[in-house]
């Protein structure tokens, strides 16, 4: 529940505001605020972890300033003689107010800067000077981080510099966070898709996504997750669709109210991932009705981009089929947000966009040194999104909140150099989420209902591909066709159940217990919808020639010698998995002691799995400026549906090879059940935590450590007969090392407003799956040369998500009598390396080894800056006007990993944002 949905509203409410901005005292000084009351409402709307107990009202609201921040004024004798009923758990300054006054007769009011103001209509005078009010004091200070999770709100969002056009940009500066080598590349700049991310060393794939506490994951095929522009499937032994993402929804920021990053000590109500949780919540109505337009572009004029000279050609012509040369570009982004009270109790706020880009490429036809031609494709890469969040406030102790979600991103293909139909692509997800939240008087219960469907499409021109040697032999192109259609979807049910109990007392402790269920009901399917064909054509007569002498060679001096055959068929597959959570926070004192245990079984693997989670807080001079945090906890992943389909997809093929007279030679069927023939564990991975937290004046400076063993990650080989066979020979291990420095509160300096953070981190990763997509590659046992040693090419290093330093800057000044926020980033990244083969072999007695060498990236530094403007153009409209200039500088380096690729770092980019606020 947003702060203003409860207000009690009065005439004289601009007085108030006015004469609160005057004397709003801080215990310790008065600090210079913004005179915002939207600044007010965006930061009541930042979530917290609260445990406030029951007692008297004047000590519970300077816990509740403690920890939101909020600066509260009023009469001071509003609080004589009253208590609260205390509450534990995370919520919005709105939500937690709600909770602190039940049973109070007060409410409150938004107000300048970070201010409220508490209200009983009965106990404020009003006189020709307005209204008039007593200070409140409060702490000063709030808590701000905790270890281990880290929050971003909607104002940090629309400011900040750098790339936000999605849920993963916005992780950069977590020094739990790596990013893939291919990402940011010259060759991405016009691809729509999200970028992965890597969090302590995991699979990609391995991250829980929720928003508003629905699991927005998609379990189909997550690991292949590049773009795919060409050769959308295998037809030779049939596949999944790749070219999607391990997240269901490509949510646009500017529905999101707090993304939150769980990398560390992660609590037990979360399960299924090894890396972390990216929590997001969709913006609240908050009492204000409005509507915003916004419009952004960028293009390709307005970019830097480098290339090899040796490519420059290529580049320039755009000569690709997957996406590597995008020289002609245009982005643009449309979105509407808005917000609207119905009654009384109940408000919406909506989010509907598109992000579309429009590029150009080429690709030459040729057959060895033969060229046919060159052939032209104009892209088409779209994402349409469409939330909406209804919030029902029924009375003080239920709150109703329903979130609907939309989203489709889909783009043209053309199905390889050889094959010319063209395809699209589309990745689609749609859901609904409802939260029910019982205010009782002994605790908090939460009941989620979610239902929602992913799907991945791919809709091709053509589902016969043919090869005619007649055309060939005549100096004409031989291919023709396509791969046909193919959909996978998955479709989930979940209810979740969590109780959070009243804190109590025994003896010197004070617990608080919270136990929670989930149940969720998963169905997917693969299908192929029409019959693929394949179908090659030879020549009678060897090289061709007249076999019925109608004095030309065509197709009747052919026959057909392969056919393959898929057939339309369809896999479907229901799952289930439940599981139970239970967990004590004990406060002694100053040690703080948090014991969880997770249960979850799987039917897929049909393994039961515990996960202990487990850590300790000390309060070192017990003032909550120093505080040593450590922690060990389990973690168990996820399953995909790609083991059972790998498994059974080659038993829908069949070939059948012909004489030249046309009877038939040989008839092939296959099947594959290998996916019964063993018995898979769950992949888990077991965590360390060490860090301390100290204040130091207006900053928070944290150092943490984090060692992650995985075991049993589930990878992909051959049998002698050709079948699949998973087995759980994957492990790695990673170190993190990092330091975090940020601001409590602004810097405030001739009329501006600094927030500041700085982040570095090192990490150290070992996996003995090469590839990052471990479930669909063998763990090779080939023997290699590296360094001075014979080893396993298993034992090279981690090859992408491996950047070992890490280190941001950022900050974000504003200047409130201009209305303008001045945003900049600062990004470093060392190069880090991988192990390639140099083409040389080393000979010993033992044997033959080809010989591997490290190849050595550089260190990129770049500076992001943004500004945002937001003037007053009319009487209650704002306008919007934000100027993105990226990697300001034109720094890049070269990401190649052969000669004939082309990969080099983007160098500066620019982006125009405008639009109006009604």
């Amino acid at each position: 529940m947003a702060l203003a949905c409860s207000l009690k509203r009065r005439k004289n409410a601009r007085t108030a505001l006015s004469l609160l901005f005057a004397n709003t005292l801080l215990a310790g000084g008065v600090g210079m605020m913004f005179s915002s009351v939207t600044y007010a409402e965006a930061a009541a709307s930042e979530t917290h972890y609260y445990n406030i107990p029951a007692g008297p009202l004047s000590k519970a609201i300077n816990a509740f300033a403690a920890v939101s921040g909020m600066y509260l004024g009023g009469n001071s004798e509003l609080l004589k003689s009253k208590n609260t009923q205390g509450f534990v758990g995370e919520y919005s300054a709105g939500q937690a107010l709600d909770l602190l006054l039940i049973g109070t007769g007060l409410s409150y009011e938004a107000a300048e800067g970070r201010s409220i103001v508490l209200i009983d209509t009965e106990s404020v005078s009003e006189g020709e000077n307005g209204i008039t009010m007593s200070p409140l004091l409060v702490r000063e200070d709030k808590v701000v981080t905790t270890l281990g999770a880290s929050t971003l709100n909607a104002s940090e969002i629309e400011s900040m510099a750098g790339e936000t056009g999605n849920l993963t940009d916005l992780l950069r500066g977590n020094g739990a966070v790596r990013y893939s080598r291919s990402s940011s590349t010259s060759a991405s700049s016009a691809s729509m898709r999200p970028d992965e991310v890597s969090i302590h060393g995991q699979s990609h794939y391995q991250n829980s996504f929720v928003i508003d506490g629905m699991s927005a994951n998609n379990d189909l095929n997550p690991g292949n997750s590049e773009d795919t522009y060409s050769n959308p499937i295998n037809p030779s032994n049939l596949s999944m669709l790749s070219g999607s993402s391990s997240q269901s929804y490509y949510i646009d920021p500017d529905a999101v109210e707090s993304v939150t990053v769980y990398d560390s000590n992660i609590p037990v109500e979360f399960g299924g991932f090894l890396g972390g949780v990216i929590s997001a919540k969709l913006k609240r109505y908050d009492g204000e009705d409005y509507l915003s337009v916004k419009y952004g572009i960028s293009k390709d004029e307005w970019d830097e981009m480098h290339a090899d000279e040796s490519l420059a050609g290529d580049m320039a012509d755009g000569d690709s089929l997957e996406g590597e040369y995008t020289p002609e570009y245009l982005k643009q982004r449309y979105t509407l947000t808005g917000a609207q009270g119905i009654t009384d109790k109940l408000g919406m706020t909506f989010t509907a966009s598109r992000a579309n880009s429009n590029f150009d490429q080429s690709y030459v036809k040729n057959i060895g040194n033969t060229v046919y031609g060159k052939q032209g494709i104009s892209y088409d890469d779209t994402i349409d999104n469409l939330m909406a969040r209804f919030d029902y406030k029924a009375n003080q102790n239920l709150d109703i909140g329903v979130s609907i979600l939309y989203a489709n991103r889909y783009h043209d293909g053309v199905t390889n150099a050889s094959y010319d139909s063209a395809f699209i692509k589309s990745h689609k997800a749609s859901g609904i989420s409802s939260e029910v939240i019982y205010n009782a008087d002994s605790g908090i219960l939460k009941t989620t209902f979610s239902y929602d469907e992913a799907r991945d499409t791919l809709s091709s021109d053509d589902s016969e591909y043919i090869y005619h040697y007649a055309d060939y032999y005549n100096g004409r192109w031989p291919y023709t066709g396509g791969y046909g259609n193919i959909n996978q979807q998955q479709n989930t049910t979940t209810l979740k159940f969590d109780w959070l109990h009243k804190a109590f007392d025994v003896g010197s402790f004070k617990h608080t217990f919270r136990v929670g269920a989930e149940l969720n009901r998963k169905k997917q399917f693969y299908q192929v919808e029409d019959k693929i064909v394949s179908e090659n054509y030879q020549c009678v007569i060897s090289r061709c020639g007249d076999t019925n002498s109608d004095g030309v060679i065509d197709y009747n001096d052919e026959y057909l010698r392969i056919l393959n055959i898929i057939d339309a068929n369809k896999l479907e597959k229901s799952s289930h998995s439940e599981g139970v959570y239970l967990s004590d926070t004990i406060e002694n004192g100053d040690w703080t002691y948090y014991l969880g245990l997770r249960a979850d079984y799987e039917s897929t693997l049909g393994n039961l799995n515990f996960s202990p989670r487990f850590n300790v807080q000390w309060d070192v001079f017990s003032d909550n400026e120093t505080r040593l945090i450590t922690g060990a906890n389990r973690y168990y992943g996820r399953d995909f549906f790609q083991y059972e389909v790998n498994s059974q997809l080659r038993s829908w093929r069949t070939t059948y090879r012909y004489n030249t007279n046309g009877t038939l030679n040989r008839f092939t069927s296959y099947s594959d059940n290998s996916f019964y023939d063993y018995d898979l564990d769950t992949p888990y991975s077991d965590e360390l935590v060490f860090g301390v937290i100290q204040q130091v004046g207006n900053v928070d400076v944290t150092v943490k450590y984090v060692n992650r063993e995985t075991r049993d990650m589930v990878t992909r080989s051959k049998t002698a007969s050709g079948l699949n066979y998973y087995s759980n020979f994957g492990r790695s291990s990673t170190d993190t090392i990092s330091l975090k420095i940020e601001t409590r509160k602004p810097f405030e300096f001739g009329g501006t407003k600094t927030d500041g953070k700085f982040s570095i981190s090192y990490q150290e990763s070992k996996t003995n799956t090469l590839s990052d997509v471990s479930y669909e590659d063998e763990i090779n046992s080939k023997q290699i040369y590296y360094k001075g040693n014979v080893i396993y090419n298993s034992q090279l290093p981690k090859s992408d998500f491996n950047i070992p330093f890490s280190i941001e800057f950022s900050t974000s000044t504003a200047i409130p009598d201009w209305n303008l926020v001045w945003a900049n980033r600062i990004n470093v990244e060392s190069g880090g390396k991988i192990a390639q083969d140099t083409g040389d072999n080393y000979t010993d007695l033992s044997g033959n080894y080809d010989i591997y060498d490290d190849l050595e990236f550089n260190s990129l530094i770049t500076l992001d800056t943004s500004f945002e403007w937001k003037p007053v153009v009319f009487k209650e409209v704002e306008g919007y006007f934000k100027l993105s200039i990226n990697n300001v500088f034109d720094d890049y380096i070269d990401k190649s990993t052969n000669s004939g690729s082309y990969s080099y770092t983007l160098g500066r980019s620019t982006s125009v944002e405008v639009g109006m606020r009604f």
